[in-house]
């Protein structure tokens, strides 16, 4: 759904029952494609050679959000900034994940993370199956990316 589509819904309603306007959801569209930028920096700096897949609507085809390679491994990275404590992934995301990585059978090593950026503070979470996640703000990343190689 573009964000034209969501701002006509005129019934269109935010977290705590109201409607939100153009520029909140602008909003907060800008802070996801801003963690997405800042995860690609961080991922550089590791070592990585890394790209943010820029999908300005939600689509069928298997894409995240962030991928990343190093020699023979390739990770691909699904990313919420949220504002509230906690950053919610729906199955079907994380499916998208796995369906990306089977495509590059070169790879040895294929590692699906889901992140979300907390203001000060990033959790990185491995997962290894097709399922719903959430991240709290104060769990612990189970993988940290200069020990991936």
């Amino acid at each position: 759904m573009s964000l034209r589509e969501i701002a006509a819904k005129s019934k269109q309603k935010g977290r705590r029952g109201r409607l939100l306007t153009i520029k909140e959801i602008k909003r907060i569209k800008k802070r996801g494609y801003q963690a997405e930028r800042d995860l690609v920096k961080k991922l550089r700096e590791a070592g990585f050679k890394s790209a943010r897949i820029p999908v300005s609507a939600p689509s069928g085809e298997p894409l995240p959000d962030v991928f990343a390679t190093k020699g023979k491994c390739i990770v691909a990275f699904e990313v919420k900034s949220p504002s509230a404590e906690r950053a919610y992934f729906p199955r079907d995301q994380i499916k998208k994940l796995f369906d990306f990585l089977n495509m590059f059978e070169v790879y040895t090593t294929k590692i699906a993370v889901i992140c979300a950026k907390f203001p000060y503070r990033w959790v990185f979470k491995q997962v290894d199956r097709i399922d719903d996640y959430s991240i709290h703000k104060d769990e612990k990343s189970n993988i940290r990316l200069d020990a991936i190689k």
